[in-house]
């Protein structure tokens, strides 16, 4: 049997809710969720049922982890299913063989199919979307669910982050320089919506906590300046 999924009558791998409540320590973590959620067998004469380590046997022979990015409205830092996923089997072959393997997304939007590095396809996803000027004014033109979903991006990142250690360091300082340093911008985002706003800046601060930013000490203190001054703000209006 090669078809794994969840037990009958479950879903997902549950690598969602370890990132959004930042429930983990190690990334082994992920891995390990991702094979105790999906080591389910599916064939012709079984049907969810568990096979102790046939999973990570099968594991320990992939090579490439692909997936395919069949439409133009969504990028792999949109939608939590990438890391989750894409990312989640990534991880947990990594643990099976004790080596990475190589990671790519295939593109089939254009009129050949591409076949792209991981990192670059990330780094596309940040310049289109949350440091591109048009898309943000396109989120802010929603009262509150605008930042909303900005800030469902920055955790998306950190999903990437964990699981395919692809996501380059550029893409934290210009997550920086365009949400932290800059004042217009700043204003705009607690205006819309100063609680999401707030989990911009604390998913910036677990980056560097976790050790996937290499921060300078001056973005640092400029990182718990806008975070006090929003928490006092949101403290004044309770």
């Amino acid at each position: 049997s090669r078809i794994f999924g969840p037990g009958e009558g479950q879903y997902g791998t549950g690598i969602t809710g370890i990132i959004e409540t930042k429930n983990w320590r190690r990334e082994e973590q992920i891995g390990e969720e991702y094979i105790k959620k999906l080591r389910y067998v599916y064939s012709k004469n079984h049907r969810g049922r568990n096979v102790e380590g046939l999973l990570d046997s099968n594991l320990k022979s992939v090579d490439i982890v692909s997936q395919i990015r069949s439409n133009h409205e969504y990028e792999i830092t949109d939608l939590d299913h990438y890391y989750e996923y894409f990312g989640g089997l990534a991880k947990s072959v990594e643990m099976a063989k004790g080596s990475k393997a190589r990671m790519y997304i295939t593109d089939t939007t254009g009129e050949s199919i591409v076949a792209e590095g991981v990192d670059r396809a990330i780094g596309r996803g940040i310049r289109t979307r949350v440091l591109n000027p048009r898309w943000i004014d396109g989120m802010l033109a929603h009262k509150y669910h605008g930042v909303q979903k900005i800030a469902e991006r920055f955790e998306n990142v950190m999903g990437l982050a964990a699981t395919t250690n692809s996501v380059a360091s550029w893409v934290y300082d210009d997550l920086h320089r365009k949400y932290i340093e800059d004042d217009a911008m700043r204003q705009r985002l607690k205006e819309n919506n100063p609680h999401a706003y707030l989990s911009i800046i604390e998913q910036m601060m677990e980056y560097q906590r976790r050790g996937y930013w290499d921060a300078t000490g001056e973005q640092l203190e400029k990182l718990r300046e806008v975070f006090l001054e929003l928490e006092g703000d949101i403290e004044e209006k309770l």
